[in-house]
């Protein structure tokens, strides 16, 4: 199950936009998982993860998300310091970095969490489906949605691009 946290936690800031409110959701989600009478078998990190990313969400819906108004921050990227990135480098990638995640808080939660299952957590689309207990045809059809508002929203914020395609 450690080997998914960096993933269940990343996912519960999607969800929680606070990162104590997110620790908290993940620390639930553990306890929950550990008390569960059942476990996904084989208990592999791609069988747990989907199920701990399901415990976390239908956790958030039920209790937290109804107690908690919260706010979205970065999602926990580290910067590496490799030595050949000049300033300048950094400080053009970390403004990227900021206008994506803006552009991403942006999105309506429905697009939000699926962008940041399939994008950032590499999710199949039949994982996420199960995930949100809907059809594969919506989680397409809201990624499908949600990658079109993010072009729309960075080709906007980058101004003209001589023939450069977002």
């Amino acid at each position: 199950m450690l080997a998914c946290h960096g993933s269940l936690y990343r996912y519960a800031r999607t969800l929680a936009r606070d990162p104590a409110v997110a620790e908290e959701l993940v620390q639930e989600t553990y306890r929950r998982a550990l008390a569960a009478k059942k476990w996904p078998y084989p208990p592999t990190e791609e069988c747990l993860r989907p199920w701990l990313f399901t415990i976390a969400r239908n956790h958030w819906h039920n209790e937290v998300h109804r107690a908690r108004a919260a706010r979205f921050e970065e999602l926990d990227e580290e910067i590496s310091g490799e030595s050949a990135e000049t300033p300048d480098s950094l400080l053009l990638r970390r403004l990227l970095q900021s206008e994506i995640r803006d552009a991403v808080d942006a999105l309506p939660e429905s697009f939000r969490e699926v962008i940041v299952l399939r994008e950032i957590e590499n999710l199949s689309y039949e994982e996420i489906a199960r995930l949100l207990e809907c059809p594969v045809g919506t989680v397409m059809s809201r990624l499908s949605r949600a990658r079109a508002r993010l072009r729309r929203t960075l080709a906007f914020h980058a101004g003209p691009r001589e023939g450069k395609p977002l």
